[in-house]
């Protein structure tokens, strides 16, 4: 690293500037297969890696970027830079390099979980205690799952003066019970044994009812619940797509760049989603961003009106603002309106509908405009306030218009961030 870290200092083969941003990690990860811990299919590991990202400004103003491995940043740095400069291509806006600024203290890093990243195996020992306990026979016939926690250092330097790193951790857990519906929970540190208990339960409730089937299957316009999963998947990663600063400056999306700031309400007047990567010990918080960008909370969309987009370096020079914070994970991405119902007032205003728990085909939905049809293989009716039977069902509509409608509600779930929805949807059972 400081023999790569030299060579482009002495402006070696012809780098004008350049950003570095090295990561060092150790992670432990278990699987369990069918009740089987660690078999051969998912064995206990312990990992370490090292890598590094970089952008390098060359002396005619192109610029290459890439990812560097363990032996390429130990190697010939000479080599390195030269291999770099073979794929070094014209983007005058994103060649941009960052100088010192001031970063804000963010709790990133839990001792716990640091223990677990370097092979402690009381965090794994209780959790699957618990499970064991809980998924135990005639329960669910089967259950398998994954855990890992990992222990990561970062720093970032770059040829403006720049140079601030720091340590984090990862922990995680995920449980699918007899192979087809399962929920998990990630972050920076363990979560309490009673979180861990109430999802757990509120999991296995789940499987339970998905095991009986719908007595009728009513189809048209019907109310439905979007579980909060389905939103992070389907609804806001639109969103975000949207307000994404590349999809704005090359017009794809419904917010267009004179939309900044003015005034047009383009969602419903009470909607606000901002970010807030300061939060202590979420998956999604961070001090600096690997371009040097420090953390910050923003506010993007506001009594609906767009009031900043997501915008990296490049895209802030091309649209002539200030790069905004990046939401890296859904935990730190806050959906905010009226008051959120609480779930039995919930179902009980969607009486007739259904709450839909996942969604396939995400990825094939147009996301010019925000139409969705979407396959919704795990769907439970609603019935006297109450969740009834399974079916298997398409939703389809328009995610735009559904947050513009006045009939859109948002639903509290216990243990979730981000909020269900509650709306009229095209439902057809399958």
């Amino acid at each position: 690293m400081e023999r790569l870290l030299e060579a482009l200092s002495a402006k070696t083969g012809g780098v004008e500037s350049w950003s570095l941003y090295t990561t060092e990690s150790r992670k432990c990860s278990l699987g369990v297969k069918d009740r089987e811990v660690g078999n051969s299919h998912a064995p206990m590991t312990l990992a370490e890696s090292c890598g590094a990202r970089y952008l390098f400004v060359w002396d005619d103003g192109r610029i290459s970027r890439g990812f560097l491995e363990r032996r390429q940043i130990d190697g010939d740095p000479v080599e390195t830079i030269a291999r770099a400069r073979t794929a070094a291509y014209d983007d005058p806006d994103a060649a941009q390099v960052l100088g010192p600024a001031e970063f804000p203290e963010v709790h990133l890093h839990d001792p716990e979980t640091a223990a677990a990243a370097r092979g402690d195996t009381a965090w794994l020992r209780d959790r699957l205690a618990r499970i064991r306990s809980v998924l135990a026979e005639p329960a669910c016939r089967t259950w398998s799952g994954s855990f890992s926690a990992g222990e990561t250092r970062a720093r970032l330097a770059t040829s403006e003066g720049l140079d601030v790193s720091g340590e984090g951790t990862s922990i995680g857990w995920h449980v699918t019970i007899d192979g087809e519906v399962g929920d998990g929970l990630r972050g920076r540190a363990p979560d309490g044994d009673d979180a861990f208990d109430a999802r757990l339960a509120q999991l296995l409730d789940v499987a339970r009812r998905l095991r009986d089937p719908a007595d009728s299957a009513r189809e048209g316009v019907l109310p439905i619940i979007l579980h909060p999963a389905v939103v992070q998947e389907y609804a806001l990663s639109t969103l975000l797509h949207h307000l994404d600063g590349a999809t704005i400056a090359h017009g794809e999306g419904i917010f267009k760049s004179e939309h900044i700031g003015s005034g047009q309400a383009l969602l419903r007047e009470d909607l606000t989603l901002r970010v807030d990567p300061l939060e202590p010990l979420k998956s999604g918080s961070y001090r600096f961003t690997p371009d040097g960008l420090p953390a910050a909370r923003c506010t993007y969309i506001e009594a609906g009106r767009l009031v900043e987009p997501v915008l990296d370096l490049k895209y802030a020079r091309r649209l002539e603002r200030r790069p905004t914070p990046v939401p890296y994970a859904m935990d730190v991405l806050h959906l905010e309106g009226p008051d959120r119902l609480s779930l039995s007032e919930a179902f009980s205003r969607a009486e007739g509908g259904a709450l839909v728990l996942s969604v396939l085909g995400v990825h094939t939905q147009d996301n010019s405009n925000g139409d969705f049809s979407l396959s919704a293989p795990q769907v439970l009716q609603l019935r006297d306030g109450e969740l009834r039977g399974r079916l298997r069902a398409t939703i389809s509509g328009n995610l735009f218009d559904v947050l513009r409608s006045d009939e859109l509600q948002l639903v509290a779930f216990e243990g979730e961030t981000t909020p269900g929805l509650l709306f009229p949807c095209r439902l057809d059972p399958t």
